[in-house]
C-alpha cells in the first residue's frame, strides 16, 4: 500500500500549494487542471509502458518496435494542427476536447484488451520446442518445455541481429544442454489489429484534446485579467502531476498485475478525465462553446450537419493514421522532406517576402527551431532507449524499496514540478536588474546540461558491476541526476522556445511557425528512434557488448549537445544582434515577470 501512496507524499506539498492558490482563480480551471491531469496521467502512463509492451508481449523486434514508436509519437505531435482547427473554424473548444477524450477513452480501453502473448516456438533437428515466457519481465526470462516439463534457459543467443536462429541453453538431468534452431513467433492477428486501432485513436483523441484544453484555460480569463499567468501555471502543474503519478503507479500495476492492469489503469484515469469534464461543463461558464456565427445544426451534405461532419473527419483521422502506423518505416521516412520542405519553405518567405527587420528575427528562430531538433533528439531517448538500459542495465532500486524501470519516466515530470518554479524565478531576478541572457544563450545552456546528462551516464556505465544474474547494472543514482540535467535543460529550452515563436515570427506566419516549431518536435522523435537503434544489439549478446553500446552512442549524443552548445553560446553576441529589436531589455520584461513551468506535451 506505501507503494501506491509513497508518490503523492513526494508532490504532497506542491499539491496542496496549486490547490490553495486555486481558491482566487475561476472555477473552471479546477476543472480543466483535473482533465487534463487523467489525460496526461493516461497518455503518460500508457507510454511509459509501450515499449516494453512491443518488444515483450508481442515480440517485435526491437528495431521495429522503435520505428512504430517514433511514427506514434509523430503523429501525436502532428494531430493537434488537424484538431486545434477544426475547433477554432466549427465546434470549437469545449466540444473537440469532449470529443478527443471519448476517443481517448476507447484508444486506452482497447490498449487493456492485450489478449495472449505472442508465443514462440524454436525448430531444430526435426522438433519443435515451445519457450514459455511470464507476462511481465525485464529480465526477458524464459524457458523450454520438453515432453511437458520446463526448463529455465541459461542462455538465448541470437548471432546477429535480425536473425531468426537461436542457440539456447539449459540444465536438464544435471547436465548443461545446449540447442541451435530457428525462432518462430506467432502473433494473434486479431490483437494486433487491436493494437493498431487503440494507437490511431489515441492519435486522433490527443489531436482534439490537447490543444483545445489549453486554449479552454485561456479562454476563462477576460484580456487583461492579471491572474491569467497564474492560472496557466497552476493548469501546467496539474499536467506535470499527472505525469509524475502515471509513470510509477501505471509501471507497479503492469509489472505486479499484468499489462492488462496497467494499460487499465491508464484508462481509468482518462475515464475520470472525461467524467470531470463532462459534469464540470457548467463551470466553464460558455467561454468555450463554438463560435457564435458557425451553424452546426442545419445538414449540409447527405443530411448531415457541420458537427457531425467533424466527428466523421476525426473518425477519418484515426483511420488515416491506422494506416500510417501498419506502414511505420514509410511514416517515419517522410517526416524528413516534409521538415525540408517545411524549411524550404520558411526560407522562401523570409528572403522574398520580408524586409531586412522582419527577416533578421526571424533568421535567430530558424536557428533555435533547427537546434531544438538536436535536443528533443536527446530528450526523447527517454521513454525509448533509457527505458529499455534502465531494464538491462541500472538497479532500480532505492534503499530496500525496488521499482519496475518504466517507473523512471516519473523522473522528469517530478524534477519540473520542483525545479521549473525555481528557474522562473531566477529568470525573473535577472529580468529586474535587465541581466537575463537572451534566448541563444538559454539554448546553449540547454544543451550543455543534457549533454552533460549523458557524460554522467558515461561515467555509471564505467562503474558497472555484475548482479546475480551476470547483468552489468550501474546504479540508479547516475540515471536519475542524468533525468535531472534533461529535465533542468528542458525547462531552459522549452519555454524559451515557444516565447521565441511569438517574438521572433513575422507577424503575417506566427501560426505557421508554431506549426514550425512543433514540426522540428515531430521530427527529433522519429530521428530518436533511429538512434534508439544503434544502442541496441543481438538478443543474448555479452552484457558488456550491449552496455558498449549504449555508452559508444550516448558518449556522442553528449558530445554533439556539448558542441552546439558551445557554439551557441559563442556566437549569441552576432546572433543576438539578429533580434535586438525583438528581445531587447525591454521586449523580454513580459516574459522575465511571467511564471515559466514546462507543460508535458
Amino acid at each position: 500500500m506505501m507503494n501506491v501512496f509513497f508518490p503523492l507524499l513526494l508532490v504532497a506539498a506542491p499539491i496542496v500549494l496549486a490547490l490553495w492558490q486555486m481558491r482566487g482563480q475561476p472555477r473552471g480551471l479546477y476543472v480543466l487542471f483535473f482533465a487534463e491531469m487523467w489525460e496526461r496521467f493516461s497518455y503518460y502512463g500508457m507510454r511509459a509502458l509501450l515499449i516494453f509492451y512491443l518488444t515483450w508481449h508481442f515480440l517485435f523486434e526491437r528495431d521495429f518496435s522503435l520505428t512504430l514508436y517514433g511514427a506514434y509519437v509523430a503523429l501525436v505531435y502532428l494531430g493537434p494542427l488537424l484538431g486545434g482547427w477544426l475547433a477554432d473554424k466549427y465546434i470549437g473548444f469545449r466540444k473537440a476536447v469532449t470529443f478527443g477524450a471519448i476517443l481517448l477513452v476507447a484508444g486506452h480501453g482497447l490498449m487493456g484488451f492485450h489478449g495472449p502473448p505472442a508465443t514462440e516456438r524454436l525448430a531444430t533437428d526435426g522438433a519443435v520446442y515451445e519457450l514459455a515466457r511470464p507476462d511481465y519481465s525485464e529480465a526477458q526470462e524464459r524457458a523450454i518445455v520438453i515432453d511437458g516439463a520446463s526448463y529455465p534457459l541459461l542462455s538465448f543467443v541470437q548471432p546477429e541481429r535480425g536473425s531468426d536462429v537461436r542457440t539456447v541453453s539449459f540444465e536438464r538431468g544435471g547436465e548443461t544442454v545446449a540447442l541451435t534452431g530457428t525462432l518462430e513467433r506467432e502473433r494473434a492477428a486479431l490483437y494486433e489489429f487491436i493494437l493498431f486501432a487503440a494507437l490511431a485513436l489515441i492519435v486522433a483523441g490527443v489531436g482534439f484534446l490537447k490543444p483545445n484544453i489549453s486554449t479552454c484555460v485561456g479562454a476563462l480569463y477576460d484580456k487583461g485579467d492579471t491572474r491569467r499567468d497564474s492560472g496557466f501555471t497552476l493548469y501546467y502543474m496539474g499536467i506535470n502531476l499527472g505525469a509524475f503519478l502515471a509513470g510509477i503507479w501505471c509501471a507497479i500495476a503492469a509489472a505486479n498485475y499484468g499489462w492488462s492492469a496497467g494499460f487499465g489503469l491508464a484508462a481509468l484515469g482518462m475515464l475520470a478525465g472525461l467524467a470531470v469534464f463532462v459534469l464540470g461543463q457548467g463551470w466553464l461558464e460558455g467561454r468555450a462553446d463554438p463560435p457564435a456565427d458557425v451553424d452546426l445544426k442545419t445538414p449540409v451534405f447527405a443530411g448531415l450537419n457541420r458537427e457531425w461532419l467533424v466527428y466523421l473527419a476525426g473518425l477519418g483521422f484515426v483511420v488515416l493514421c491506422f494506416v500510417l502506423l501498419q506502414f511505420a518505416a514509410f511514416t517515419t521516412a517522410a517526416m524528413y522532406p516534409v521538415f525540408g520542405v517545411a524549411t524550404a519553405g520558411v526560407l522562401f518567405y523570409m528572403f522574398t517576402k520580408l524586409d531586412a527587420e522582419a527577416r533578421n528575427p526571424m533568421i535567430g528562430l530558424l536557428i533555435l527551431s533547427i537546434s531544438s531538433v538536436l535536443f528533443w533528439t536527446l530528450f526523447d531517448q527517454g521513454p525509448t532507449s533509457l527505458n529499455l538500459f534502465a531494464a538491462s542495465h541500472v538497479t532500480n532500486q532505492i534503499g530496500t524499496y525496488e521499482f519496475p524501470a518504466p517507473a523512471l519516466q516519473s523522473a522528469n515530470p517530478f524534477f519540473i514540478i520542483y525545479f521549473a518554479p525555481v528557474v522562473a524565478l531566477l529568470w525573473t531576478f535577472l529580468g529586474k536588474r535587465r541581466w537575463e541572457p537572451n534566448s541563444y544563450v538559454k539554448f546553449g545552456f540547454a544543451m550543455l546540461q543534457i549533454g552533460a546528462g549523458f557524460f554522467i551516464l558515461n561515467i555509471g556505465i564505467q562503474s558497472a558491476t555484475p548482479d546475480a544474474n551476470g547483468m552489468l547494472r550501474i546504479s540508479v543514482i547516475f540515471i536519475l541526476l542524468m533525468y535531472l540535467l534533461h529535465t533542468t535543460g528542458e525547462i531552459f529550452l522549452s519555454p524559451v522556445g515557444l516565447s521565441a515563436v511569438t517574438k521572433m515570427s513575422a507577424k503575417q506566419i506566427v501560426g505557421f511557425m508554431m506549426g514550425y516549431w512543433f514540426l522540428a518536435v515531430t521530427l527529433a522523435n522519429v530521428i530518436a528512434a533511429e538512434v534508439a537503434k544503434r544502442t541496441q544489439v543481438a538478443e543474448g549478446a555479452p552484457p558488456e557488448e550491449s552496455l558498449a553500446a549504449y555508452n559508444a552512442v550516448y558518449l556522442q549524443l553528449g558530445g554533439a549537445a556539448v558542441a552546439l552548445g558551445v557554439l551557441l553560446l559563442v556566437l549569441s553576441p552576432l546572433l543576438r544582434k539578429l533580434t535586438a529589436h525583438v528581445e531587447g531589455p525591454d521586449a523580454g520584461k513580459d516574459e522575465a515577470e511571467a511564471p515559466e513551468v514546462t507543460a508535458k506535451v
